[in-house]
């Protein structure tokens, strides 16, 4: 069975408030991530497949969870997105 829940509705149901960047910053950022690919499966992990393993119920326990199988994910796609944003910054072309 497959259903969709709303961003918002999530953030609703765990009480989380959506984040507030400067403008331009999450263009910017995913412009990076996708040219970095920092969130593809090779980085982070199969999140279709993991979201079907994981059988807790909160946001602290998918974190522990996702982080004992991926340990080094989240620090390797961001390092990524770092360094896509510096090469930006410095007119280099990306490097995949």
């Amino acid at each position: 069975m497959e259903f969709k829940i709303k961003t918002e509705e999530i953030r609703k149901l765990m009480e989380v408030e959506a984040p507030e960047f400067p403008k331009y910053a999450t263009q910017i950022l995913n412009l990076a991530n996708y040219h970095a690919q920092a969130t593809r499966p090779r980085v982070v992990g199969q999140m279709s497949e993991l979201i079907k393993e994981f059988t807790g119920r909160t946001l602290q326990e998918w974190e522990e969870w996702y982080i004992e199988r991926h340990p080094d994910a989240i620090e390797k796609a961001t390092k990524k997105i770092v360094e896509m944003i510096d090469n930006f910054q410095a007119g280099d072309k990306p490097d995949r």
